[in-house]
């Protein structure tokens, strides 16, 4: 009830705001949330979750809190501009972005909690997939790609870039490999560590809900992204024509990015699989990614 009090507020926030369609939150809800929470859920019946040792989990919410803070504002916000103003050229700019993401979203938190008495295993444990996982993995891939293929805008991009190189199919194929490892590390590794593995399994025990930590971990998930539509330009990738104030900010990332956040929850608390996530991550963010990428290496 807590998640739909918050995602109806910011949605009310919204539709005060000139020139707001929202026609593209109902897209958004269905497309990348009630389809792929409920594709999650069907897939993973008769799934296992493996065991993810909480030590206690009010402190280190709040440990945890403080991190999104610092990483949300400091950067997401202002640091990820720093490392682009500092390194304009490619590939070197994405090699750093992805070093930054690493160090600030992985490494730090991981010094953290290997203080509060966690070891490099439990933290980073990467196990294999069981068929009904490898079953969950398929089926969330294909749905992916079909909504990005039908709805998506990289399609067309990847189009004009084969067009631009003269690349074949099977050259685009080839490269896409490589382009979806990339990304299973730079927002697989890096998201699904922080939100899904330290936060949601934090929450969940703190709040004795498998199903709050899912609703409160992609609040939070959403909300973090936000000062980066303010601070450093993320508003022209979702077609702002200028940064939105703070709140509206917050409402918008609230209204189009936990609904995501949901679907990847409920496969984190139903799995509690690192690996099925992280990959899953970067299958899903790879056909939007795939021109950019390529063409960042290319240079």
């Amino acid at each position: 009830m807590g998640y739909v009090l918050i995602y109806g507020g910011c949605l009310a926030v919204l539709l005060t705001a000139p020139g707001f369609d929202a026609s593209e939150v109902a897209a958004v809800l269905l497309l990348l949330g009630v389809a792929p929470a409920l594709a999650a859920w069907l897939a993973t019946i008769g799934a296992t979750p493996r065991a993810q040792p909480v030590h206690e989990p009010a402190r280190e919410l709040s440990w945890i809190a403080l991190l999104l803070v610092a990483i949300g504002v400091g950067f997401l916000g202002y640091g990820l501009s720093a490392v682009r103003a500092a390194v304009t050229n490619e590939p070197a700019r994405s090699v750093a972005i992805l070093t930054a993401k690493l160090a600030v979203m992985v490494w730090v938190p991981a010094l953290v909690f290997r203080r509060l008495g966690y070891s490099w295993r439990q933290l980073f444990e990467f196990p294999g997939l069981d068929w009904i996982e490898l079953r969950t993995l398929l089926v969330m891939m294909g749905l992916f790609s079909i909504i990005q293929l039908r709805f998506g805008r990289g399609p067309q991009a990847i189009g004009t870039l084969m067009a631009e190189y003269e690349l074949s199919a099977w050259q685009v194929i080839a490269m896409a490999l490589p382009v979806w490892a990339w990304l299973a590390v730079e927002a697989g590794l890096v998201e699904e560590f922080l939100f899904r593995a330290l936060l949601q399994s934090r929450m969940a025990a703190w709040l004795r809900s498998p199903v709050a930590g899912v609703l409160g971990m992609s609040v939070l998930f959403a909300l973090a992204h936000a000062p980066g539509y303010v601070l450093r330009g993320a508003h022209t990738v979702e077609g702002m024509a200028r940064p939105p104030e703070v709140l509206s900010a917050a409402a918008y990332a609230m209204v189009m990015l936990s609904p995501i956040g949901v679907a990847f929850g409920i496969l984190w608390a139903r799995t509690r699989n690192l690996t099925l996530v992280v990959v899953l991550h970067g299958w899903g963010d790879l056909i939007p990614n795939l021109a950019p990428l390529i063409r960042a290496f290319a240079s």
